[in-house]
């Protein structure tokens, strides 16, 4: 009868003691692997002391997500004076953290034993946990395709300014050789020849307009000499103004606008 209720993979594994230093940690764990088969949202909770604690075993696993039902099973084969429980969470994470937590743990004196209980999933329950698997391992294969393009492009990018700098270091190279070729070419007492377009004019004397149509200010007054005070609208052009336009006195100091000497 035993055999026939307590499956396989209810019972305890014995710890490994043969794993390599560097993987051995702390303390001994018993080595299995799960596959999304034989995960499952139901956990089975052995050792649970017969002292009445349903409330405070709910609220032991709720800490790790939502929980949809929490009940004993009567005719589970169990040690003396402990209860099985079996519990079913509402995401599947929820009940790979309670197990991972929660196995070995003192709870009322006695050691729990958690492991997964696939074997009271319904069909669509069944489908659903798959389901959920194949679409989480199609995000990571999309998210390491993304890096590995993001990796790819970062590469081009840097092959392509490695490219380009060293175009840039021979095309200057190229300018030094050339430089030194033209100044091999011409030395101190090669004159120099600069032809101008014909657009470019200079005039000469002949052709500038003389001196008297240009308006000058007067010279600055020395030392111990009143500055007379000039308003702007008294200034004309200073440029070329044609000789019988200009004033004939345009900076006529004021009287009243006299400064005085220092």
């Amino acid at each position: 009868m035993e055999e026939e209720i307590r499956k396989k993979h209810h019972v305890r594994e014995d710890l490994c003691t043969n794993r390599p230093k560097y993987r051995d940690g702390r303390k001994l764990r018993a080595i299995k692997v799960y596959t999304i088969n034989q995960e499952s949202q139901y956990l089975l909770v052995q050792g649970v002391p017969s002292i009445n604690v349903k409330t405070e075993l709910q609220d032991l696993f709720s800490s790790f997500g939502e929980i949809l039902s929490c009940e004993r099973l009567e005719n589970y084969p169990t040690e003396e004076f402990t209860e099985v429980f079996l519990i079913k969470f509402a995401r599947l994470q929820s009940a790979r953290f309670a197990k991972r937590f929660r196995d070995d743990y003192n709870f009322y004196g006695g050691v729990l034993h958690v492991c997964y209980a696939p074997e009271y999933e319904s069909v669509d329950e069944t489908w659903t946990k798959l389901e959920d698997r194949r679409k989480s391992v199609i995000r990571r294969i999309n998210l390491i395709e993304r890096q590995a393009q993001r990796e790819r492009e970062e590469a081009e990018l840097d092959a392509s300014a490695a490219a380009a700098s060293g175009d840039a270091a021979s095309g200057s190279s190229e300018t030094v050789v050339a430089a030194e070729e033209d100044g091999a070419r011409f030395s101190e007492d090669t004159p120099v020849v600069i032809e101008l377009p014909e657009e470019f004019f200079f005039p000469s004397s002949d052709d500038l307009p003389p001196a008297e149509h240009y308006q000058h200010l007067p010279p600055p007054p020395s030392v111990g000499q009143a500055v007379p005070f000039v308003y702007p609208s008294q200034l004309t052009n200073p440029i070329i103004v044609p000789h019988d336009q200009r004033l004939s006195n345009p900076l006529q100091p004021s009287s009243s606008y006299m400064a005085s000497p220092r």
